[in-house]
């Protein structure tokens, strides 16, 4: 073998050894965080819980949160595994219920009769919260986008393609994020409670929409479906298709589109919306990638045998 040859293989396995170690170090850390996360969301829980059972909210909060709690543990409890997955997973509950208890408006208005449109538009907007609540979310989530950043960095030092790797990093980052958008509507219109949805119905109102109450409850259910399936990358292509129509749609029948071309205006814009609707449309079209839960799912031996290979390709990439 001559001198060079062996100067090649020896230089490889060096790089392969680096790189090991490299991505050894990151998944070491990225567990020691996983773990300081699943603290910091009981911790999470445990105040929530203690809201519940001391402060007087109705029963439809009571409920809503509780459940987006009980899926907070889990995706906490399974984001030990390190998948991107279960990181989407956990941003997604955790954006959830810190929105839930930072528009908790436990004294409401005796009476929401009679307040002009303009009114609305600030009680719709956010109530005043658990103090601190907000706070520990932001916390929660920060560690999850750090979480999210090591995983990336383990997978494209130990992959073949680095370039490749970030790419599809990127991508999914860029799909979690505009998921996690659809959280603060969904949060308000369908699971902050009697007052608040009583507050959009009033809204949608004074927009001219008919039938308000049945459209806020429409509204808040398309908003659900994008956010679960954009940010676990499920179904991914026709939700994606679901949002970003319904993005111009809501802009449509809200007026936005003649507001004008200054979104930062007090009332609003449309250049916000047509950017998101943008961005959403594209994961109509490449779908949620490799680290998405339709990856897995249509690849999966129980989805081979029930579906078409065309079905599947569609729903899989």
């Amino acid at each position: 073998m001559s001198l060079a040859r062996k100067d090649e293989i020896v230089s490889s396995l060096q790089s392969k050894y680096s790189s090991g170690t490299g991505a050894m170090r990151i998944d070491n850390s990225a567990r020691w965080l996983s773990r300081v996360t699943l603290v910091v969301a009981i911790i999470m829980i445990g105040w929530g819980l203690s809201v519940i059972l001391t402060q007087p909210v109705t029963a439809w909060f009571a409920t809503s949160s509780t459940v987006w709690m009980a899926l907070l543990l889990i995706s906490a409890i399974w984001q030990l595994r390190g998948s991107f997955i279960s990181i989407a997973a956990l941003a997604l509950a955790t954006a959830v219920v810190s929105r839930l208890f930072s528009i908790l408006r436990l004294n409401p208005p005796a009476s929401i009769a009679g307040l002009k449109p303009d009114d609305l538009d600030l009680l719709v907007a956010t109530g005043p919260g658990v103090p601190g609540f907000e706070i520990l979310g932001w916390f929660l989530g920060a560690l999850v986008f750090v979480q999210f950043m090591l995983r990336a960095a383990s997978v494209a030092t130990s992959s073949d393609s680095r370039e490749v790797s970030l790419n599809e990093s990127a991508l999914t980052f860029i799909r979690v994020y505009v998921g996690l958008m659809f959280v603060p509507h969904f949060g308000s219109h369908i699971l902050g409670g009697p007052f608040q949805f009583k507050i959009y119905t009033l809204y949608f109102e004074t927009l001219g929409i008919h039938m308000p109450a049945a459209q806020v409850a429409l509204a808040g259910a398309i908003e659900l479906i994008s956010a679960v399936g954009l940010t676990l990358g499920l179904f991914t292509r026709p939700v994606a298709l679901l949002g970003s129509v319904y993005l111009l749609m809501s802009m449509l029948l809200g007026g936005h589109f003649q507001i004008g071309y200054v979104w930062a205006l007090p009332e609003g814009g449309y250049e916000f919306g047509v950017f998101w609707a943008a961005m959403i449309a594209v994961f109509a079209v490449l779908g949620g990638g490799r680290y998405s839960a339709d990856s897995e799912l249509w690849r999966s031996e129980p989805a081979r045998r029930l579906l078409p290979k065309i079905v599947r390709e569609v729903l899989a990439s």
